[in-house]
C-alpha cells in the first residue's frame, strides 16, 4: 500500500502538461464511499486527483451571477479552472487580477461531459490561487517534463511486455513503480487504446516545452496525435527505467503459489478462532487499500470531502431553510397573544404611562412601618440584625481572615509578584514558540536535510513539527504554500528541494 493511501490522507498534486491533461476523458472512483476520492486518468497513465500547474492566467470571463471562469496556459495549452461561491478566495482573485500574469494553480482534477455531446471536458476546481515569477514557471516545465518522460518510458515498457490488467498493475508495483501510476496505467491502455504513436508525440512535445524555456525555439507544436491512433512509431530518447515486468509477474506468481492448502487451513482455523471484527472497521480497512496512490506521505482529509463539496452545499441550503421555517412556525406558537403590529414605541410609551404614578420620593405609610417595640420583638426572637448597605463591620468580625501585621503584607506581596512573574514568563515562552514564519521553517529543514539529491518530505514534515509544534496538516499546507511561492520544488515525488 501506498504512503498516501486510505482515508483521511491527501493525493499528492501531480504535474502534467495542459495538452495531455485536455486529451483525458476517464475518471473513476476506486469505491463507492461518499468520501471516496476521483482519480481523472491521462492517456500515458497520470492518475490525478489533485494537480499543479504553473502558466499565464490569459482570460477571465463572468460564467454567471456567482463564478468565474479562467485560462491558465502552459506551453502546450490551457488548463481551465472555475472559481464560485464555494472558492471566495480563489474567486476573488481571479476577479482582482488583470491578465496577463504569470500565476500557480493547484486544484482538483474534473471532468465534464455535456448531454448533448461525445466530448469530455477537463477542468480544475482550484483549492489556491497565487501570483508567481517567470522563473517559477521555467522551473516548472522543467520539471512537468521530466515526469512526463519518465512517465513514457515506464508506459513503454508496459506496452512491450503481455501483461494487462490487474497481472500489470501487480508486475508495475513490485517492479517498485509509483503505485498511483501503476494503478494508471492499465487503465489508460484499457480505456485509450495509447499507442508508440500517441507517446511519441507526447515525448517530443515535453523536449519542446524544455527548448522553449531555454530559448532555442520559439513555441511549442500542438499535440494533435489521438491517444489510439493506430500504427507503431520509433521512440526517441528517454531516461533510464530499470525494471524488469516479466521478472516482476513471476515474483507476483510465486508468491500467490507459495500459500500452501496446509496454511491456506492454518489460517482458516485461525480466522474461526479469532474474536468476532466489527464490520464497520472491516469495511474502513478495506476501503483504505481499495484507494491506493502514490505518494511521500501527504495527509489529506480533504479530496475525500472535496469530491463531494460541489453537492453539498444545495443540501445544507435546503436543510438549513427548512430547520428556519420550523423554528419560525414554532416560535409564532410560542408567542400568543403577542401583536407584531405593536412598535417598539408604542410599548415604551405604554410602559412609562404605567409608571407615571410612581413617585420614588414617596415613603412607607408610617401605619405599616414597624414600631421600635416590634423591632425590639422580632429582634430577641429571630435574633434579626438590622443594618443598611453602609453599616459595614470590622475586619475580622465578618470570619474573613485578614493581615494584622506588616510582615504578612509583604509576604503577601511577594506572591502575588512570584505568581504574576510567572504569568508573564509562560506567555512569553508561548509567543516565542509562535514567532516564526511556517514556510520559512519548511524550507530551511528542506535545506538542513537535503543530501544532496533533495529532502524527504516526511521527514521535512517530522522536523518542522519537532522543533516548532506545529500541527502536521498545516505544515503539509505550508510546504504546498512554499511550492507556490516558488521557494522550493519537487525534484522528483516524495522529494523536496529549497531554492
Amino acid at each position: 500500500m501506498s504512503a498516501d493511501s486510505g482515508p483521511g490522507n491527501r493525493e499528492i498534486a501531480r504535474r502534467l502538461f495542459a495538452a495531455e491533461f485536455d486529451d483525458a476523458s476517464l475518471s473513476y472512483s476506486e469505491s463507492d464511499e461518499e468520501r471516496a476520492p476521483n482519480y481523472v486518468v491521462t492517456p500515458t497513465g497520470a492518475r490525478v486527483n489533485r494537480l499543479f500547474a504553473v502558466g499565464v492566467l490569459t482570460e477571465v470571463e463572468q460564467v454567471n451571477e456567482d463564478s468565474l471562469r479562467g485560462r491558465v496556459v502552459d506551453p502546450t495549452g490551457a488548463f481551465v479552472t472555475y472559481a464560485g461561491q464555494y472558492q471566495p478566495d480563489e474567486h476573488a482573485f481571479l476577479n482582482r487580477t488583470e491578465p496577463p500574469t504569470f500565476v500557480a494553480l493547484s486544484g482538483k482534477a474534473r471532468t465534464f461531459e455535456p448531454e448533448d455531446s461525445d466530448r469530455v471536458f477537463t477542468s480544475v476546481r482550484p483549492e489556491s490561487i497565487n501570483e508567481v515569477e517567470a522563473d517559477t514557471r521555467d522551473r516548472w516545465v522543467v520539471s512537468a517534463a521530466e515526469r512526463t518522460l519518465h512517465r513514457v518510458a515506464i508506459f513503454a515498457e508496459a506496452l512491450d511486455s503481455d501483461l494487462r490488467g490487474e497481472e500489470l498493475r501487480a508486475a508495475l508495483e513490485t517492479a517498485t513503480v509509483d503505485a498511483s501510476l501503476a494503478a494508471g496505467i492499465p487503465k489508460a491502455i484499457d480505456h485509450y487504446g495509447t499507442g508508440t504513436v500517441y507517446l511519441e508525440a507526447v515525448r517530443s512535445l515535453a523536449v519542446e516545452a524544455v527548448e522553449q524555456v531555454a530559448g532555442e525555439r520559439d513555441s511549442v507544436g500542438a499535440l494533435e496525435t489521438e491517444p489510439g491512433a493506430e500504427g507503431s512509431a520509433e521512440l526517441g530518447p528517454l531516461p533510464a527505467v530499470d525494471i524488469d515486468l516479466d521478472g516482476a509477474a513471476q515474483q507476483v506468481e510465486s508468491a500467490t503459489e507459495g500459500s500452501t492448502p496446509a496454511e491456506a487451513d492454518d489460517a482458516a482455523g485461525s480466522t474461526e478462532d479469532a474474536e468476532p471484527v466489527d464490520a464497520a472497521s472491516t469495511s474502513g480497512e478495506a476501503d483504505g487499500e481499495g484507494t491506493t496512490s502514490s505518494g511521500a506521505g501527504e495527509t489529506d482529509a480533504e479530496p475525500e470531502t472535496d469530491d463531494t463539496t460541489d453537492d453539498e452545499p444545495a443540501t445544507e441550503t435546503t436543510a438549513a431553510t427548512a430547520a428556519d421555517e420550523a423554528a419560525a412556525d414554532s416560535g409564532e406558537e410560542e408567542l400568543g397573544d403577542f401583536d407584531a403590529g405593536e412598535s417598539v414605541q408604542e410599548t415604551v410609551e405604554n410602559e412609562a404611562e404605567d409608571l407615571e404614578d410612581f413617585d420614588p420620593e414617596e415613603t412607607v405609610d408610617d401605619e405599616e412601618a414597624l414600631t421600635e417595640s416590634e423591632r425590639r420583638e422580632v429582634k430577641e426572637e429571630f435574633g434579626t440584625d438590622f443594618s443598611t448597605g453602609t453599616e459595614v463591620d470590622e475586619p475580622g468580625e465578618a470570619g474573613i481572615n485578614v493581615p494584622t501585621s506588616e510582615e504578612e503584607l509583604e509576604e503577601i506581596e511577594s506572591e502575588i509578584t512570584e505568581e504574576g512573574g510567572t504569568t508573564e514568563e509562560s506567555t512569553a515562552e508561548e509567543s516565542a514558540d509562535l514567532d516564526y514564519d511556517l514556510e520559512d521553517a519548511v524550507v530551511d529543514a528542506m535545506a538542513e536535510l537535503d543530501d544532496g539529491d533533495g529532502a524527504d518530505r516526511e521527514a521535512v514534515v517530522e522536523r518542522v513539527v519537532e522543533e516548532h509544534g506545529a500541527d502536521p496538516d498545516a505544515v503539509d499546507d505550508a510546504i504546498q504554500g512554499a511550492m507556490m511561492s516558488g521557494k522550493c520544488y519537487e525534484p522528483n515525488d516524495g522529494t523536496l528541494k529549497a531554492i
